[in-house]
């Protein structure tokens, strides 16, 4: 295997902080993980060249250790180590009926639960901190926006997106939410741009970050609309200091294409995404 060069250096990355909407300074840490995780062929074969041994030597020992620390845990035992302590948990709830009856492992669940011990805990004090700072989360992502009707057998071509009809939008974290007047979903005709809809959460079901499925405003009419996404909903449970927008990179077609006699709405390729999904 390669030399795996341990510097104890860790590098931490601060992202904007999107939790307090007051504050337009403040940065949260995480750290910048290594690309690749290390097993426990790789550890034996740096404690191998540390004691001077063979290096299947090591990694034998090293997998038994780690199969009887297991034993141990399983049989009821808390296991004390420099690294880490780890404590046999159980959760779940049982009737009295059913004290005397095989134990139900999908109601019951057994685990470990491990805390630091002192050893990670001192190396973490001597490791060398880099802090580097990064951009903002990414927002949402159009995929494609599509007619919400399904092809069939007798009509397998991508059913063309029409006024007054369902349609959807999907994506990743497109979720409508926020209370800034921006937010919703933005329909600008291309050829005439002072022209537009905005869809606001309430007109939008299913909204979800995977897919946005509203009605088409009556009176829309055919031809090439721009597709914007404003939101601002996060992975986590609290909104955005400011609204996200993403804008569909071409337009989409309302009405029966003229060139083709019939249109996808979805990307370059021509494939369309399932509105279904």
């Amino acid at each position: 295997m390669a030399k795996i060069d341990l510097t104890m250096d860790l590098n931490l990355k601060a992202y904007p902080n999107d939790l307090t909407p007051d504050v337009d300074s403040d940065y949260v840490v995480k750290v910048d993980t290594q690309t690749t995780a290390l097993n426990i062929d790789d550890l034996a074969d740096m404690a191998a060249a540390r004691l001077g041994c063979e290096e299947t030597t090591a990694r034998g020992v090293a997998q038994v250790l780690m199969e009887e620390m297991a034993r141990a845990v399983a049989s009821g035992f808390c296991v004390s180590t420099p690294l880490f302590y780890v404590q046999p948990m159980a959760s779940g709830v049982v009737m009295e009926e059913e004290l005397s009856k095989p134990v139900d492992r999908e109601r019951v669940k057994v685990y470990g639960s491990f805390r630091q011990g002192p050893l990670l805990a001192d190396a973490m004090a001597k490791a060398h901190l880099k802090l580097f700072l990064q951009p903002a989360s990414t927002g949402p992502y159009i995929a494609g926006m599509v007619s919400a009707m399904q092809p069939t057998a007798a009509r397998a071509a991508a059913v063309p997106m029409q006024a007054g009809e369902m349609v959807v939008i999907t994506g990743d974290k497109l979720k409508i939410m926020g209370d800034d007047p921006s937010v919703g979903i933005t329909l600008t005709s291309v050829g005439e741009p002072s022209k537009s809809y905005l869809i606001p959460a309430a007109k939008i079901s299913p909204n979800t970050p995977k897919k946005l499925q509203f009605v088409l405003p009556a009176d829309i009419t055919e031809g090439e609309w721009l597709v914007k996404v404003t939101t601002q909903y996060s992975t986590n449970k609290y909104l955005t200091k400011e609204p996200r927008s993403f804008e569909l990179s071409h337009p989409v077609y309302i009405g029966v294409p003229p060139e083709t006699g019939g249109g996808d709405g979805g990307d370059d390729t021509g494939e369309s995404p399932d509105p279904i999904v």
